[in-house]
């Protein structure tokens, strides 16, 4: 992915899993707690997903902003680069990873989901919703942890196996595959930023002929996976230009399956083959 227009971060839209505690079905809380965090490995069914919360907005580090009818209130208590500290109906100060996807427990018949999608200057872009417990939101908590369990090679390791330049994509061409891209693509929110096309956003498109730090599979893996500044650490230097203010984040902790990454690329790669 090319470099941010700005630095906001895109939303993962999978599910969290709620762990044991939530195939229990939740008790009343006065105040929420975080669940589980973790990431889906492998395909869900999409009626397990919830999708991003459409509302949406900048929250300054220290202040505070009620959502959905006051039911959920977000304070936001520190901003970094890849995290933010926040607080929601007063509760303990949770720290959020870019781009995770939060599940809170708030009554018996409720679940909050708060969403970090990034900063921009010292502002944290946040959402909120809540949807009912459901046989299907218990369903795809036991789900996302059985997949939890499997093997997976991650991001890191392949790059941490691979010698600059020699990263090969696998699905290179395939078009099946790059449909299957597109859907994680969408699942993990880089429509978000870069459009659900790849055409641009808040952030630049994916379609034009312009590549900050070039086209080639292992460049895009490893932008993918380390962000903009990382890989400039590891030697990659920029190619072209591009109007952004912000990095590219890093993925290599979120999206977790090296494989689904790859396909990833392989979805950007065929916005070029058209």
């Amino acid at each position: 992915m090319k470099t941010f227009v700005s630095s906001a971060v895109a939303a993962a839209a999978l599910l969290v899993a709620a762990g044991a505690a939530l195939a229990m079905g939740p008790a009343p809380l006065e105040r929420p707690s975080l669940v589980v965090r973790a990431a889906i490995q492998g395909p869900i069914d999409e009626k397990y997903k919830i999708p991003v919360p459409k509302e949406q907005g900048k929250i300054a580090a220290g202040a505070e902003r009620d959502y959905l009818g006051g039911k959920l209130k977000i304070a936001v208590t520190e901003v970094a680069n890849d995290a933010i500290k926040v607080k929601v109906n007063g509760g303990e100060e949770t720290s959020v990873k870019a781009s995770e996807l939060t599940l809170f427990q708030v009554s018996d018949a409720e679940m909050c989901t708060v969403v970090y999608l990034g900063k921009s200057g010292q502002k944290a872009i946040v959402a909120g919703r809540c949807d009912p417990v459901t046989d299907e939101l218990k369903a795809a908590a036991a789900e996302q942890l059985a997949h939890r369990g499997d093997k997976v090679v991650g991001p890191r390791e392949v790059i941490a196996g691979a010698a600059k330049g020699t990263l090969k994509n696998p699905y290179e061409g395939n078009a099946q595959v790059a449909a299957e891209g597109h859907q994680l693509f969408l699942a993990n929110s880089c429509n978000g930023c870069h459009g659900g096309n790849g055409g641009g956003g808040m952030c630049p498109p994916l379609s034009n002929e312009v590549w900050v730090y070039g086209s080639d599979p292992d460049t895009l893996f490893r932008l993918i996976t380390l962000g903009s500044d990382d890989l400039q650490a590891e030697g990659y230097s920029r190619k072209g230009r591009e109007n952004v203010v912000g990095p590219m984040p890093p993925y290599g902790d979120i999206i977790e399956n090296s494989d689904d990454l790859w396909k990833i690329v392989t979805f950007i790669q065929s916005l070029h083959q058209k």
